[in-house]
């Protein structure tokens, strides 16, 4: 995996030529899980919809194979987040960057979970 696999982008920004493109207005009902408290829509476990919950596991497993994502927020024109600059995301507006930060903590559990797997063959520490 690159650390460069996902990142957002504003509504001027190009998306990269070699990424797949995901528009978080597309998505019905993320923006409402976004706008939640920080400790709300940060436990991706608590989340009441279901759809929402998979569009954001399946964009970590495309994630996981080595694709790259370009995330298009309506929020911001452009957007200059670095990979894994999550330090001030409880304060951030921007829905595209919340997304991103869900996608990288949903990936950090696929690849806790293989490790495991591997190293004993159960999901249990």
């Amino acid at each position: 995996m690159n650390q460069n696999s996902v990142k957002t982008i504003g509504i001027k920004d190009e998306s990269r030529k070699n990424s797949y493109l995901v528009s978080v207005n597309k998505v019905d009902g993320l923006k409402g899980i976004l706008n939640m408290h920080f400790d709300e829509w940060s436990n991706f476990d608590s989340w009441e919809s279901i759809s929402v919950q998979q569009w954001i596991f399946s964009r970590a497993l495309e994630v996981y194979r080595g694709l790259k994502i370009d995330i298009r927020c309506d929020c911001c024109e452009y957007n200059d987040l670095t990979p894994n600059d999550y330090e001030s995301i409880k304060k951030e507006k921007c829905y595209g960057k919340k997304s991103a930060y869900m996608i990288e903590k949903v990936l950090d559990e696929i690849v806790l979970a293989k490790a495991r797997r591997e190293s004993d063959g159960t999901y249990s520490a």
